[in-house]
């Protein structure tokens, strides 16, 4: 008689998550197709040498940036530090994280207005991911980034901020 592994049953458990991630993602995709929502998210740019975190999540074939939904009654600079915490396990003091500006997209059906921080870090770190929600976290180069599929918000943050590295002064 051979025994399951530990890992065998969390293995099966993050798939199952996973795919239910893609179901429930899918239904979404189909109510905002509808109903054309207006949503307020976060997105926070982790920048290390040059390199910005991106990561990808279960359900979508994109790059993002950490970030997502902001809650009811919860301020835009505290969902950020949340969503980076809960997405990759960077937990931030209150005041650490910049905001740089909003970014106003349709996309998926739905127009988003998007607050986007910024943390410049100087020391590595340990990622976490859960392996269900996101399934990959590292630092890239800008232009890798943007060679890939990206969201547009983050697509659109990336060239404002190439835009702004190569202007003269």
């Amino acid at each position: 008689m051979q025994l399951a592994s530990p890992a065998r049953p969390a293995f099966l458990r993050d798939r199952a998550v996973r795919a239910a991630l893609w179901i429930v993602y899918r239904a979404l995709l189909l109510g905002w197709f509808v109903f054309r929502p207006q949503r307020r998210g976060v997105a926070v740019a982790v920048w290390q040498d040059g390199r910005v975190l991106a990561i990808r999540n279960s359900y979508r074939r994109w790059l993002n940036l950490p970030g997502g939904g902001i809650h009811r009654g919860e301020a835009p600079h505290e969902a950020a530090r949340r969503e980076l915490r809960e997405e990759v396990g960077i937990a931030t003091a209150p005041g650490t994280l910049h905001f740089v500006g909003e970014i106003e997209t349709t996309f998926e059906w739905k127009r988003d207005r998007c607050s986007f921080y910024e943390l410049v870090i100087e020391y590595p770190l340990e990622l976490r991911v859960d392996r269900r929600e996101v399934v990959w976290a590292g630092f890239v180069a800008p232009e890798d980034a943007l060679r890939d599929e990206v969201t547009p918000p983050v697509r659109f943050y990336l060239e404002q901020r190439q835009r702004e590295r190569q202007s003269p002064g």
